[in-house]
């Protein structure tokens, strides 16, 4: 039989001394304290993990005060790697910045990654402002330091952390700081904004790249100005698609978003020829009555190049507003690429989960669109896009699809993907049981004829990762 160890005979006495009884009746308040203290940290060293276990949870909320403190962390250097992990973790918890010289001293000298990592892990949840110094060395270090110091400093409280970030993000060493700039965004650090409107601009391109991620998510209209620099300094490709997104976001989901559109319009208008064409993209994506106005001024003058442009930008229209203007243009067109162009804008906006039309309407389009198509690769892709409007029509109109040898996988591809939605799929169970027989005896996709067996038993299916 196990018998409790001496230590643990003494730390109910120390429940007692600690817990409710007057101390005055054995020890003298501050005696108490420091003979609790001292049998606490007994209990971290001693070799039953079960007492271990209780001096940590001693250490997390039970002895107060910083002189305790002071002791728990004096043992962190004397004990085993693990139990040094164990006891970062309760000195965390416990909330007292008197720990963090110790667990500063820990991140110095340990050689073990788990503690260096758990150290860091002390310092961000401890730690205000000049522990920033000291975790910006963590971000340059192995896994799983690095991440812990990433998450250190998104947690590092008080505005003087705030700063340092900051300070670190503009002149730290170059490869750090888009990280830096990322930090300010996790911690919506509001106080940043200028400085990320500069660094928009700046000569380095992962710099840029994430001002202006960061300005996605704190930026409003007084930096979409500085936002449209950045646009306008980034390389054709993928910088620049990532900064239109960043502006489009601002301009569409911010607190602001309307006012932020209305500046990025007056911008526009006031911009050169050759700035309108690389802000043209994101005004199509940012969408609205004066975006319009000035996409209709565009395609309908008579110089074929500002024509295009103005395609161009409604080719990225973000809802299906634009539906019936896209069908009177391509009923007019003749030419082959524009009517290419303005087909697969009406297969992308009809389905598209804006709310501006109804599954009906939404449905009624694609349908109206798959009779424009005169390109199996065109109908393919109506096909596809189908399984996005939820409904036992859709349901049916691809399911028309599947004794049509070259449309066939596309419209199994949907029947499958409507099946996924069990109450969808419980509306017409014969119908959707007889779609996916037909599917499974046509598909030559192997996890589909998976899914297909596994919604016709009325079971799950879960997308397998990576």
């Amino acid at each position: 039989m196990h018998r409790p160890s001496c230590v643990m005979t003494t730390a109910l006495l120390v429940v007692l001394l600690v817990g409710g009884v007057p101390a005055g009746g054995f020890l003298s308040a501050s005696a108490a304290e420091s003979e609790a203290a001292s049998m606490v940290a007994a209990m971290l060293a001693d070799a039953d993990p079960e007492v271990r276990a209780i001096g940590l949870d001693r250490v997390r909320y039970g002895v107060k005060g910083e002189e305790a403190t002071y002791r728990f962390a004096g043992m962190i250097s004397k004990l085993p790697a693990a139990q040094q992990v164990a006891l970062l973790s309760a000195l965390a918890d416990r909330g007292d910045k008197a720990a963090i010289p110790a667990i500063t001293a820990a991140l110095l000298v340990a050689k073990e990654p788990q503690v260096r990592a758990a150290a860091v892990h002390g310092l961000g949840s401890l730690g205000s402002g000049v522990e920033v110094a000291v975790l910006k060395r963590s971000l340059a270090a192995e896994e799983p330091e690095r991440t812990a110091a990433l998450l250190a400093l998104r947690s590092l409280r008080g505005e003087d952390a705030t700063k340092q970030i900051i300070d670190a993000a503009k002149y730290g060493e170059p490869s750090l700081r888009p990280l830096f700039i990322d930090i300010l965004a996790e911690r919506r650090a509001k106080t940043a904004v200028a400085d990320l409107v500069a660094a928009a601009v700046d000569p380095d391109s992962g710099v840029r790249q994430a001002a202006m991620r960061a300005l996605a998510r704190l930026g409003g209209p007084e930096e979409i100005e500085g936002m449209i620099k950045g646009l306008l300094a980034a390389p054709a490709g993928g910088e620049r698609d990532a900064a239109e997104r960043a502006i489009v976001a601002v301009c569409t989901q911010s607190a602001a978003k309307d006012r932020a559109a209305e500046v990025f319009l007056a911008r526009f208008e006031a911009s050169s020829e050759g700035d309108r064409e690389t802000l043209l993209p994101a005004l199509g994506r940012v969408g609205g009555p004066g975006a319009l106005a000035i996409v209709d001024r565009l395609i309908a003058d008579t110089d074929a190049g500002k024509r295009q442009l103005g395609l161009k930008a409604l080719t990225r229209w973000p809802d299906a507003t634009v539906a019936d203007r896209v069908l009177a243009l391509l009923a007019k067109s003749q030419d082959p690429a524009e009517k290419n162009m303005l087909l697969g804008t009406l297969i992308r906006i009809a389905p598209l989960p804006d709310n501006k039309l109804n599954d009906k309407q939404k449905l009624d389009l694609l349908q109206k669109t798959m009779t424009l198509c005169q390109k199996d690769e065109d109908r393919v892709k109506v096909l596809e896009r189908a399984n996005a409007i939820r409904t036992l029509d859709t349901f049916r109109f691809v399911v028309s699809y599947l004794d049509n040898p070259t449309l066939a996988e596309p419209a199994c591809k949907s029947v499958v993907e409507l099946a996924h939605h069990q109450k969808l799929r419980d509306s017409s169970k014969e119908e959707f049981v007889k779609a996916l027989d037909k599917v499974i005896g046509t598909t030559k996709n192997a996890e589909l004829v998976e899914r297909a067996n596994r919604y016709k038993e009325g079971k799950t299916w879960e997308r397998k990762k990576g």
